[in-house]
């Protein structure tokens, strides 16, 4: 009998389970999704008054991306932004840690809105 250009022999076959679960730890998604966890608790460990003025948009590298809504409020969370870091991470798992937060200025209608800050 002969053989099919391309055929695979028996012995050969790997089940697809075994080839993407390295591929798929090594992607590390579990630890992405928990990162992402950041965004979700920013309200949580945020007082209400900054939660109207700043909003976690996302992680990238370890770093949480928090938009902000005008400059004294930037000002004001650069000085609380490690306080910050230090409950997030307190509450993320520990392959989910941040490294840093991010500030940067809000866009769009939003971030020019003028709020009073009574």
């Amino acid at each position: 009998m002969t053989r099919r250009a391309g055929a695979v022999e028996r012995s050969e076959l790997v089940p697809v389970g075994a080839v993407l679960a390295p591929m798929l730890a090594g992607l590390k998604w579990s630890e992405r999704f928990a990162a992402a966890q950041a965004t979700e608790l920013w309200g949580e460990v945020v007082t209400p008054e900054i939660a109207r003025r700043a909003r976690a948009v996302g992680v990238r590298s370890g770093e949480l991306l928090v938009e902000v809504r005008g400059a004294v409020w930037m000002g004001h969370l650069a000085v609380l932004r490690q306080g910050i870091l230090e409950e997030l991470n307190a509450r993320l798992p520990e392959g989910a840690k941040l490294r840093a937060i991010r500030l940067t200025p809000m866009r769009g209608k939003e971030g020019t809105a003028f709020e009073s800050t009574r």
